[in-house]
């Protein structure tokens, strides 16, 4: 090793120009890697997505759903079953085991849909699977106007589409309000009965006026001929006009139908800040830089789309490059500000000339962890950011180490080479086995399972990446650096007041080195354990976004009109206090949503609306005149950040202001919601299962009464809401003795009251589907007045033939693994309680209804918890052996390993202090920085220890420890100071890993303490070090 760094000194030219190509590689990483707001979360599930229209969700899981999942139970590498289903459609979520091999899974799901398709009706399309993929949404992009149609907004649209999918970068674009044109064919009953026609027959002779498929070829010599039809009619007046022949009869279609060559009826309607629209949602795929590609759509529409249609008004919202620009800058100024103070700390604590070194190892260090990322294939983002952040104040210590190591040695007199040689010689072994001991204990966070590992994994790549570019610059860039630089020099600080006061310590603590000892045995872990019970456990801290969302929920029987009409009461109500919420666009939807519990629901009784805020205003002079500065864009006003209130008090006001709208309209349910880390949908969710129904409806009923009685409780619902009245026609004696059958009853209804495709045929922009349905077909009226013809071709009222069974089940059935479960969910005011205290308030009605035999299921945060706890039992374990077998490296004996790591759980009582004194919970993100405290807080302690290590005598002892005080305590407060910003100005999405930092902060300030007190004096109780004669 030392040979390689004698040839990097010895060769400069080649020494600078490795450096030069370290930092162009690494800003070229650094404009390659993909910038996005949060890393893509890889998601080990698939999706199997169904349906049948026309059926009830009780039908349809009978029917199809229940097959499919006996067939898909036998499959190996599947944790877990989730079905939801509604009627018409389902969607079965299988969750896979860790390590499991996806495609395998995936080809084994597909053979048990295969093997179910006996089962299923003949005209049903066969349930698609395939691996969930998180989409990266980009952008969102409206599309409204006041002169044009909805089908020609529709078809701008889908040729907006096509063009911006061209893009590489672009994974995919969706169209909401999108829909395809279809030739709509209304059959009239009551002309069908007086010309004395077969009702089920019309309808089948409908479905073959067109083909579409080839018919042949003929091979001529020299002539080659397709063979194919007419493939239909090209306007509405040639279908009205077409004859048809039924039973003997011919009529024209016109006179017993109404065609229409039009756009169905959309299940969902939208409007942008009020106006409708057609919107297009643009994800981008993995290699995107989300910033360049939000610049170059905008660029795309301004220069061409505007111009090829002058009619459409075309606005960008839901912009993510937005915040990821924002949040980027911010992150970057935080980083630079930390810079700044490293810097200064170390030209006050140490000089001038050793910073400068130093401090330019940074960005060396930085370089070198980019092209890590990068060709590693991970991304930029607010987590990885973070991670460099974290990982700022602790990069310099090796550098701190070998630079003020060579220091001395110059100090002392020894010739330049010759002392940048020792100093790096005595440095190789601990500053690697230091670094190495960071590495340990981050290290383990590889090994977190689920969606957090996918959400969090940024963190240790970041840390790893980083600190292995500091050993490397320490070892290979800072000796040439300080030969050229470094020369004898005072400290810029007298050190020798402190080190005398220092000292004095240690004669008083060897005097009374037992007392010194037991204090802190006995009230370290005292105080720890009565901190941690008045502490608040949450897994994620709330932040400050700029999204609220109002989701609403009518009568199961509310039509989408009805619907949309208290949507726009609530947007005329959000309008007139546009300014007072800092708003800048909404966008709505009818028809869909996303629930309070987190789901995505559709169903004309529905509503969404997504309010985009404006930015909040700087919260601090860093913030508003720091920053900008260290950012580089010098916006001192940027007009985006206007917002005075925080979301959080947003929601809540305009939780207040539309709660009245609940009691008006009947809803079941109206809630305001903000942006939360996506991992848990509901903080609360607690599922019951069980055969006796009655019980289970009785123990919803108790918990959501039990949880709206909880201060702090907020948004309690379930997935028991009843669903639409479904009419179950049973054939009746006569019925049979006309010779009638179920299934010739279904058919003739089937094309007058389900809107399924009858045939294909052609139009100039592609294929359309031919439906059939009842002129009045969503008047009950209808049903009750049609005719069937029976085998001897007479007419009868279906009602005398069929007996009709009134039945309305649930809206939805929700399954897990096979067994049906019913839910309730709840959200949390985190500020006013925490997920695990609600929990221990309802335990007592839990076990009371696992008493009744209902099986009871805490999920939400709790399972996500319970996920963490063994990840960090396992990962702690792992962590404490590694750092344990670094550490035997230096010391050859067991008892000085276990002195230095006895440190760790005494250092967690600086972390608790941390979260109390800035009144923050703690959370998953302080127990990710309580494991990387432990490698960071054992890097004084190896310091403190390799000087003592063999000091038999006291004054050896004094001498010893006092040459540490130096570099221990500036390693601590230029680790300190390069988290200051995260602990103390955090902002936005940066608020997730604010506790990392203050866990790692105050535990390190507290962990300095302990290695330079704690530790001297439990060395000295080991080792039987006597006062010296001084001290007596």
């Amino acid at each position: 090793m030392m040979r390689l760094i004698e040839y990097f000194i010895e060769n400069k030219r080649l020494n600078y120009m490795l450096l030069l190509f370290v930092l162009f590689m690494g800003y070229y990483a650094y404009e390659k890697i993909p910038k996005e707001l949060f890393p893509e979360i890889a998601l080990d599930k698939i999706m199997i997505t169904g349906g049948y229209a026309g059926t009830s969700a009780e039908t349809l899981d009978k029917m199809v759903v229940s097959d499919i999942e006996d067939d898909l139970g036998s499959i190996n590498g599947i944790d877990r079953i989730e079905t939801v289903i509604r009627p018409g459609t389902f969607t079965i979520v299988l969750s896979l085991t860790s390590g499991a091999d996806k495609i395998d899974a995936l080809n084994k799901a597909k053979d048990a849909i295969a093997r179910s398709r006996q089962y299923f009706p003949p005209d049903m399309i066969e349930p698609v699977a395939q691996l969930m993929v998180h989409n990266r949404p980009l952008i969102s992009l409206s599309l409204s106007s006041d002169k044009l149609s909805k089908g020609a907004l529709i078809e701008a649209a889908k040729e907006i589409k096509s063009q911006i999918a061209r893009n590489p970068y672009i994974s995919e674009v969706k169209i909401y309000g999108d829909a395809d044109k279809e030739v709509s064919v209304r059959l009239d009953t009551q002309a069908i009965k007086a010309y004395g026609l077969d009702p089920s027959l019309v309808a089948q002779t409908i479905g073959s006026l067109s083909y579409i498929y080839p018919v042949g070829d003929i091979e001529q010599s020299g002539n080659y001929i397709f063979l194919s039809t007419a493939q239909g009619k090209a306007s509405k007046e040639a279908w009205e006009s077409t004859l048809i022949r039924i039973g003997g009869k011919e009529v024209r279609l016109g006179d017993i139908a109404d065609v229409q060559i039009t756009y169905p009826q959309t299940k969902t309607l939208s409007t942008f800040n009020g106006r409708p629209n057609v919107t297009l949602v643009i994800s981008k795929g993995a290699e995107g830089n989300a910033i360049e590609l939000s610049e170059e759509l905008r660029r795309f529409v301004e220069t061409k789309l505007q111009k090829v249609y002058p009619d459409i008004y075309f606005n960008f919202y839901q912009d993510t490059s937005k915040p990821v620009e924002d949040r980027l800058n911010i992150v970057v100024s935080n980083l630079m500000f930390g810079l700044v103070l490293v810097f200064l700390s170390m030209a006050l604590l140490i000089n001038f000339r050793i910073a400068a070194i130093v401090t330019m190892g940074i960005p060396i260090s930085f370089a070198i962890g980019l092209i890590f990322i990068y060709y590693t294939g991970y991304s930029i983002n607010i987590i990885s950011l973070l991670g460099g952040l974290i990982v700022i104040g602790i990069v310099v210590d090796d550098a701190i180490v070998v630079a003020e190591n060579i220091q001395r040695y110059i100090n002392l007199g020894v010739p330049k080479k010759e002392a940048v040689l020792q100093g790096v010689r005595e440095m190789i072994l601990p500053v690697s086995l230091a670094t190495v001991t960071t590495i340990a204990a981050f290290l383990p966070l590889f090994m977190m399972t689920g969606e957090i590992k996918n959400f969090i994994i940024l963190i240790p790549i970041a840390v790893v990446m980083i600190l292995i570019g500091s050993l490397l610059e320490s070892f290979f860039f800072l000796p040439l650096h300080a030969l050229e630089f470094l020369k004898k020099q005072k400290n810029f600080i007298n050190w020798e007041p402190l080190q005398n006061a220092y000292e004095a310590l240690l004669h008083t603590m060897i005097r009374y080195k037992y007392i010194f000892l037991v204090t802190f045995l006995v009230l370290i872990p005292l105080f720890t354990v009565m901190i941690l019970k008045t502490m608040h456990f949450t897994f994620f801290p709330s932040f400050d976004g700029n999204y609220l969302y109002v989701t609403a929920k009518a009568p199961t029987d509310t039509r989408i009109e009805e619907t949309q009409k208290i949507a726009q009461e609530i947007e005329r109500y959000i309008m007139k206090h546009k300014s007072e919420y800092a708003l800048k666009a909404t966008s709505t939807v009818i028809g869909s949503r996303r629930s309070l519990a987190g789901e995505n629901e559709k169903g004309d009784n529905m509503l969404y609306i997504t309010l985009e805020l404006y930015d909040m205003k700087p919260q601090s002079f860093i913030n508003a005149y720091i920053n900008p500065i260290l950012n580089f864009s010098f916006d001192f006003h940027n007009p985006n950040f206007i917002r005075e209130e925080h979301t959080y008090d947003l929601a809540k006001k305009l939780r207040k202001a539309i709660a009245p709208l609940k009691a008006r309209y009947g809803l079941q349910e109206l809630g305001v919601k903000e942006d939360k880390p996506g991992l848990i949908k509901s903080d609360i969710q607690v599922n019951l299962s069980g055969r006796d129904t009655a019980k289970i409806m009785k123990a919803i009923a108790l918990l959501e009464q039990n949880l709206s009685s909880v201060d702090g409780v907020k948004d309690v619902s379930d997935n028991v809401q009843e669903g639409k009245m479904e009419y179950k026609l049973h054939i009746n004696d006569y019925g049979e003795h006309l010779g009638l059958t179920e299934a010739a009853i279904a058919r003739a209804l089937a094309g007058y009251f389900l809107d399924n495709r009858k045939a294909m045929t052609f139009s100039e922009t592609g294929v359309m589907e031919i439906k059939t349905r009842a002129l009045a077909k969503d008047d009950v009226q209808t049903l009750y007045r049609f005719e069937l013809s029976t085998p001897q071709n007479r007419q009868v009222r279906l009602m005398d033939v069929v007996t009709i069974t009134k039945k309305r089940d649930f809206e939805k059935i929700e399954k897990r693994d096979g067994k049906v479960v019913k839910t309730v969910f709840a959200n949390l005011d985190k500020k006013r309680i925490t997920a695990p205290e609600v929990l221990q308030k309802i335990q007592p009605l839990i076990r009371e209804i696992r008493k009744e035999g209902v099986t009871v299921d805490l999920l939400g945060e709790n399972e996500k918890n319970q996920q963490l706890k063994n990840d960090m039992k396992r990962a702690v374990v792992i962590a404490l052996f590694l750092i344990m077998i670094t550490l035997l490296f230096i010391f050859p004996k067991m008892r000085y390993v276990l002195m230095v790591m006895s440190v760790i759980p005494f250092s967690m009582l600086g972390a608790l202090l941390g979260h109390k004194l800035l009144g923050i919970n703690l959370s998953m993100p302080s127990v990710i920085g309580l494991l990387g405290l432990a490698g960071v807080v054992i890097n004084d302690g190896i310091i403190m220890l390799d000087f003592l290590h063999g000091t038999t005598e006291a004054e050896t002892f004094y001498e010893r420890a006092k040459l540490r005080l130096r570099p221990i305590l500036i390693t601590s407060i230029t680790t300190f100071l390069g988290l200051f910003t995260l602990i103390f100005y955090a902002t936005g999405q940066a608020v997730i890993l604010q506790p990392i930092a203050i866990s790692l902060g105050f535990g390190l300030l507290w962990g300095t303490v302990l290695n330079l007190v704690y530790l001297p004096a439990l060395y000295a109780v080991v080792n039987k070090i006597k006062p010296s004669r001084s001290d007596s």
